[in-house]
């Protein structure tokens, strides 16, 4: 259900996206709402990967990757919308949204990496066990 919510939310907020590169005065908003609106989809696809993913293996309710280079590419596409907040930032009727979109994507990002070092550790944990 998490990631049901988390797509119905990224979608959402590429919508908002496509109608700010519609509506925009410049072309820095213009390439602001494209990113937002790539970064959503791509996340929406990795949902839906993992979705699809979880079936095959078991059933599971974790919102992140349980691979170590999703994670990754998690974080990578966080990083690309943190950068898409600053860019935001710059213009001061979106001061705030960007900054928000900035703060939030770094938290994630810092979420999503520590998880993808947290299944590397464990792997390695299980390896060490299993050769003694």
């Amino acid at each position: 259900m998490r990631r049901l919510n988390a797509a119905a939310a990224a979608a959402i907020i590429a919508l908002l996206g496509l109608v700010s590169a519609a509506r925009a005065q410049s072309d820095d908003l213009y390439v602001l709402g494209i990113a937002l609106f790539v970064a959503c989809i791509g996340s929406v696809m990795l949902l839906i990967k993992q979705h699809f993913d979880a079936r095959e293996e078991r059933p599971s309710r974790a919102f992140l990757p349980s691979e170590p280079d999703s994670c990754f590419v998690v974080t990578f596409l966080l990083g690309i919308l943190a950068v898409v907040g600053l860019i935001a930032a710059t213009s001061p009727e979106l001061y705030r949204v960007g900054l928000g979109v900035f703060i939030v994507s770094v938290i994630g990002a810092g979420v999503a990496l520590k998880r993808g070092y947290d299944l590397i550790d464990r792997g390695r944990s299980q390896g060490h066990a299993d050769a003694h």
